[in-house]
């Protein structure tokens, strides 16, 4: 589907492979539930208001996720990556209501991909909340990631998916804003000895962050990935390798 209005409660095929929703829109006062257990590739690409919630797709190797930034799905009280969750103090948005009795829109659904890329604009609390029940990817090999999982100084939301993805072995994190050319520098890591972190799988073998310019983002970043003793190999303007020595 592309560029369609959706008007229907739950999208359901016991048989459907392949799920591709593009530019799509819906005034559904619920979420639109996906039931498609035979699912192996899917894609959600700037849906238009509230996220559709994806039940389980055991069967699924591949997915594509861009988050944009409908208000609906948005913290009202979001501020420098913190958002304010179900409490007392927080906003409407924030609550998990009308979304049936899941407790993830996406990523529970999500943990038998084998290649993810999961990408959001800031306000959206969606990754953020379901990262409280994220699930084990045990399948995951390659996952991209945008600067919406990138907030210091704790990064937190990169720090969990990465725990939760024991057998990934290629990692890219994409620190270009919205509106911005594509990437012109991109830097590399590659394991450099035995030692391993707690958090990272030690099945990674290659690190990837693309960015345009070295802002503050990318200099914490840096930061956090020295944590795992990064050393560099070469200084090109358009292509920066590092050896990551985990430990």
């Amino acid at each position: 589907m592309k560029q369609s209005h959706i008007d229907l409660e739950k999208i359901v095929s016991r048989s459907l492979k392949r799920l591709s929703i593009i530019g799509c829109s819906s005034d559904m006062y619920y979420r639109i539930s996906i039931s498609t257990p035979c699912l192996i590739s899917f894609t959600l690409d700037g849906f238009q208001d509230k996220t559709p919630l994806l039940e389980s797709t055991p069967l699924l190797e591949t997915a594509f996720v861009r988050l944009g930034c409908d208000y609906k799905d948005t913290c009202h009280n979001y501020e420098d990556g913190l958002f304010c969750g179900a409490n007392d103090a927080s906003c409407r948005n924030c609550l998990a209501y009308n979304d049936g009795m899941s407790k993830t829109v996406l990523l529970g659904a999500l943990y038998n991909a084998k290649h993810l890329e999961l990408i959001s604009t800031s306000e959206m609390f969606i990754f953020a909340r379901d990262l409280k029940w994220c699930p084990i990817f045990n399948k995951l090999k390659t996952l991209l990631l945008n600067d919406y999982w990138c907030v210091a100084p704790d990064f937190d939301a990169l720090t969990c998916i990465l725990k939760h993805s024991p057998v990934l072995e290629k990692l890219t994190l994409q620190l270009v804003s919205e509106g911005q050319q594509a990437h012109r520098v991109e830097m590399k890591g590659s394991y450099s000895s035995m030692e391993r972190s707690t958090v990272i799988s030690e099945h990674l073998k290659l690190m990837s962050v693309k960015y345009n310019v070295v802002d503050d983002r990318v200099l914490q970043l840096l930061k956090f990935m020295c944590t795992f003793n990064i050393h560099k190999l070469t200084d090109n303007p358009f292509h920066v390798c590092y050896i990551l020595n985990f430990h």
